[in-house]
């Protein structure tokens, strides 16, 4: 029987009451273009796209027809280094064609990715959880969630974004007009990270289809396997394969893609790889974003909310097992407040994932053996202070969430292990302070972090925070919701990164604005002041003209040579430039 492949979510499957082929059970495939060539790829997607019920109809089928079974289980090959460049020179040609410049092309282009986050829901969010031991209630809210959001913003506004921004001329150009013209930059490289591995990889795939770039995606598939592999399927089979390329493989596919000239590379990851890819790009003065992460603090003051302050902190810190970008690294808590702190958070561990966290589907795993025994040294380097957590399964790559409780000991605090990298992990160190304003020091003598979290109702504190401290982004009384605001961009600081990107900003990560004047060519409206021989009049004319000056004096001044040049169109242009002068003189006092 031959299998169709199927865009669906497990409520969508209808079953059939009398037996019928295989094929008849399962909804066709809702594509903009269907094509033989679609409904081949297709066959390669069914074991992955299936929903359970369905997938044990075609299992049945796959004993009977090996050939069939042999597509089901195949995975999307890693990209060979040779093939690298075969790419590249793809998506080059593709992109000198002028394929990606019309908005016909980017609009379809991110409809089918939109729809391809909704189709592919379920599938994705299933390969993530055996990836990241994530339920497919996380996989869908933060990790699919975000991209859709971006997705159908990019649909919307796609037309104004194009359209580029009309600025004001200034005198010496009138009549003229001046625009920011957004110009796609060309062929782009997109390293996705495998702590989210759609968010972190469909988020920038917007901006840069949006922008009229071709892409070639590396999706992070020797740390996060199954989440590409699903991914890397489903964009092949509802994107432009001529100019949208997912691409799997490790560091040597790394390391071939890092010789290429690509035109925008955008890379999420460590500060470590970071730099690599840095100095790589700088071989070919390569424009970057860099997404990068830091030790993001979370301050908790004695006049905010210390229930509230507990229930996002905790939220924040273990979800995906710690390991988040944005997540609160540290705390810093008032004295006054610390016992109800620190005594509330442990109770709110055990109301969230239960008293095993191992038994409960909402609770994460660390990525691999060398992430977990990292981070378990961390939480076994103070074992004395350990309030709650600290258990741990190697097989599992599991370690419970736990709680290192320092208190007013800020010597042994900031020499610890857990404060001299970024945790990425289900720990959260705690210290003491009285003194807000020290701890204002430490952030500020450290690297810039990814962002900042202050918990505080104290009008003085936040403008401290706001003010007088560097974070890609500060969020006050709550934490990582930053990320699902559109509006905001996104990114670091210094050693957290380079540029940013969401919503628009995205669009202009992946567009250089083109300055655009465009002026008339009619001889009448060429103004003989600006030739040579610069005689004393055309002289203290341009000067005056050129002259920086208050906006107000601009503006006046703008409407009277608006009117000269109506005038030269019917009156001698030399005693239109006279008694330009003398009104200049007299109105502005020059």
């Amino acid at each position: 029987a031959a299998a169709r492949v199927v865009h669906t979510t497990r409520s969508s499957l209808t079953p059939t009451p009398s037996p019928a082929p295989l094929h008849s059970s399962f909804p066709r495939p809702v594509m903009s273009s269907p094509s033989p060539e679609g409904s081949k790829n297709g066959a390669k997607l069914v074991g992955m796209l299936l929903p359970n019920d369905a997938r044990d109809l075609l299992a049945s089928a796959c004993e009977a027809n090996p050939e069939l079974k042999a597509k089901v289980i195949e995975r999307v090959k890693s990209t060979s280094e040779d093939k690298c460049h075969k790419i590249f020179s793809k998506l080059k040609n593709a992109f000198q064609s002028g394929r990606t410049r019309p908005y016909e092309w980017r609009i379809n282009q991110l409809r089918q990715l939109l729809k391809m986050i909704r189709d592919g829901r379920q599938v994705l969010c299933e390969a993530l959880q055996k990836d990241l031991h994530r339920s497919v209630e996380e996989g869908y809210l933060y990790d699919l969630n975000g991209p859709e959001h971006n997705a159908q913003e990019a649909i919307d506004n796609l037309k104004e974004w194009m359209e580029g921004d009309t600025v004001p001329t200034n005198l010496l150009n009138l009549p003229a007009s001046s625009k920011v013209h957004p110009d796609p930059l060309g062929v782009a490289l997109i390293y996705g990270c495998w702590n989210y591995p759609y968010l972190l990889s469909v988020q920038p795939l917007v901006g840069a289809i949006a922008a009229g770039n071709t892409v070639a995606v590396k999706l992070p598939s020797d740390m996060a396997e199954h989440s590409s592999n699903a991914l890397a399927r489903l964009m092949e089979e509802y994107l432009d394969t001529e100019a949208i390329v997912p691409i799997l493989g490790g560091i040597r596919t790394n390391q071939a893609l890092l010789k290429e000239r690509w035109d925008k590379i955008f890379f999420t990851g460590s500060t470590r790889v970071g730099k690599i890819v840095y100095a790589s790009a700088a071989q070919h003065l390569t424009p970057v974003t860099l997404e990068l992460g830091g030790k993001s603090p979370t301050i908790v003051c004695k006049s905010s909310n210390i229930e509230v302050a507990c229930r996002r902190v905790t939220w924040a810190r273990y979800m995906n097992a710690g390991q988040s970008c944005i997540a609160p690294d540290h705390v810093f808590v008032h004295a006054d407040v610390a016992d109800k702190f620190k005594n509330r958070l442990c109770e709110l561990i055990v109301k969230f994932y239960g008293t095993d966290a191992k038994k409960t589907e909402f609770f994460g795993r660390l990525v691999n053996r060398r992430s977990h025994a990292r981070v378990v040294s961390i939480a076994q380097e103070h074992k004395d202070k350990v309030l709650v957590g600290g258990v741990s399964d190697e097989k599992e790559n599991y370690l419970s969430p736990t709680v290192v409780y320092y208190g007013s000991d800020w010597k042994a605090f900031t020499s610890s292990k857990a404060m001299s990298e970024e945790i990425f992990g289900p720990i959260l160190p705690i210290a003491t302070f009285r003194d807000f304003s020290k701890v204002v020091d430490y952030i500020n003598k450290g690297e810039k972090p990814l962002t900042s979290y202050l918990f505080s109702n104290d009008k003085k504190e936040q403008y401290i925070m706001t003010n007088q401290t560097t974070s890609g982004s500060l969020v006050i009384n709550d934490c990582m919701v930053q990320m699902t605001n559109g509006d905001l961009p996104f990114g670091g600081v210094g050693a957290s990164g380079i540029g940013a990107y969401h919503g628009k900003y995205s669009f202009d990560a992946f567009s250089h604005k083109k300055a655009v004047l465009i002026r008339s060519d009619k001889s009448t409206l060429d103004a003989p002041i600006r030739y040579p021989p610069y005689v004393p009049f055309k002289y203290n004319l341009l000067s005056f003209l050129q002259r920086a000056r208050p906006a107000w004096q601009g503006r006046a001044l703008r409407r009277v040579l608006q009117v000269a040049v109506l005038a030269m169109l019917f009156i001698n242009r030399k005693k239109v430039a006279l008694m330009l002068h003398w009104v200049i003189t007299i109105l502005l006092g020059a």
